[in-house]
């Protein structure tokens, strides 16, 4: 079924950009893992931060996606699919790959957090954006 698209779905729909993007490009930048060691090797959180960007660059496909789409189904579906992949994306840091041995290292103290709670909020902006799809129909 097409829908035609509400306030609210265009906020959410833009909402869900904005914060994977954010993502995707903070952990890049404000809150990227550690730097390489002297000895010109990456440690273990490097490669968290490279797992986080990747789950980002698929969130931003999804978003845009979700812009570009017109069907309902299909809008809620890429909606309930960024659920899992952005919860995936808050365990990747310390629980799918480790982090560094100290805790008070970047990556512990500024990575993870906020990817965590960026994370968490692209799930439940999600969630919402699939009610109000919904609720369209």
């Amino acid at each position: 079924m097409y829908m035609k698209r509400s306030k609210k779905a265009l906020v959410f729909d833009i909402i869900l950009l904005v914060l994977s993007s954010v993502l995707t490009i903070g952990v890049k930048t404000v809150f990227s893992a550690c730097e390489k060691k002297p000895d010109g090797m990456w440690m273990s959180c490097h490669w968290a931060e490279q797992a986080v960007f990747a789950l980002g660059i698929a969130l931003i496909a999804m978003a845009v996606v979700n812009i570009v789409l017109n069907k309902t189904d299909l809008k809620r579906g890429i909606a309930l699919a960024m659920v899992p992949t952005a919860l995936i994306t808050a365990f990747v840091p310390n629980v799918f790959i480790d982090l560094c041995m100290m805790k008070d290292m970047h990556c512990h103290e500024v990575m993870r957090p906020a990817v965590i709670i960026i994370s968490a909020v692209i799930a439940v902006a999600a969630c919402v954006y699939a009610i109000i799809v919904r609720e369209k129909d």
